[in-house]
């Protein structure tokens, strides 16, 4: 199966000023927000064909996700490309910095905005790079879950101590209540006020060493919530198991990194043709969970 041409749909906000009655706000899509198990939350930046397939194999899962993108700053061309992925199960927001302090700055703040939207017991975390290999697994994140803060992926090698023990967000399920209960977020300013640091300095070593999953991790370990890890990876390799292909640093690195984001699409390309294949066979065992 090849990516599908990219729709042109319109799609009402909230306020509906059409309609009347509660329903302004909760308008009148079919299955509404708060009516999934899970709400999906994908940072985006650029790359709209990798989007695409990425949240084709999630509206493919059995326990399909209500879908948010939180755009970080992409080209007008490629965000309009990715607007036109809306539809009933799937919003788009954007957030338009003209300076940021650094790098993962902005993506916290994408997904701090996706968790105060969500209205749904989980939040499952993933990059638009990577690309599902279980059609269940979002099912299975959700049955291994309960008595559990959140579980998923390892972060990567980083250069602080604790990185053994701290989740990533490339394929992780967050229980929003315990995320409600302990206060936790993703801001880095809290990172560093948390660790004592200078907000506009932030270290580079094993103390000091602040990144998106920083205060997500701080703020677990502070409240000792349970949590579990089901998969690990590289850096800056195509890492693929069981559950997930994942072609890391490729939208990063298309900033800070061409050598290494020539080899990464490389990866994306064959990732995502194989992705599309396994789409076409998931068809065959019948329709996922309805929209």
């Amino acid at each position: 199966m090849q990516p599908q041409p990219f729709p042109t749909r319109p799609f009402k906000t909230a306020p509906h000023r059409e309609l009347h009655g509660t329903a302004v706000y909760q308008g009148d899509l079919p299955r509404k927000p708060w009516e999934y198990l899970i709400t999906a939350a994908i940072p985006t930046l650029d790359h709209p064909q990798e989007t695409q397939c990425c949240v084709e194999v999630l509206r493919a899962q059995t326990c399909r996700p209500y879908i948010i993108l939180v755009d970080t700053g992409s080209t007008e061309d490629n965000f309009r490309q990715l607007s036109n992925l809306r539809g009933n199960d799937l919003e788009i927001h954007t957030i338009r910095r003209q300076a940021s302090i650094g790098p993962s700055d902005i993506i916290a703040a994408a997904l701090d905005l996706t968790f105060a939207l969500a209205e749904t017991p989980y939040v499952f975390t993933t990059h638009q790079d990577c690309f599902l290999k279980s059609r269940t697994l979002l099912e299975f994140l959700a049955n291994q879950i309960p008595g559990k803060a959140a579980i998923g992926y390892q972060l990567t090698e980083r250069p602080h101590r604790n990185w053994r023990n701290h989740l990533g967000h490339t394929c992780t399920l967050f229980d929003l209540p315990t995320w409600d209960r302990i206060g936790a977020t993703w801001t880095l300013r809290r990172a560093t006020a948390m660790q004592g640091v200078g907000r506009h300095h932030p270290g580079n070593d094993e103390e000091t060493f602040i990144d998106t999953e920083a205060t997500m991790n701080h703020c677990f370990e502070k409240a000792h919530v349970k949590t579990a890890i089901i998969g690990t990876e590289t850096n800056y390799v195509r890492n693929t198991d069981d559950y997930i292909d994942h072609c890391r640093s490729l939208t990063c690195s298309s900033i800070y990194s061409h050598p290494h984001h020539e080899k990464a699409l490389t990866w994306s390309r064959q990732a995502m043709l194989e992705a599309w294949s396994r789409i076409e066979q998931w068809k065959l065992y019948g329709p996922a969970d309805p929209e």
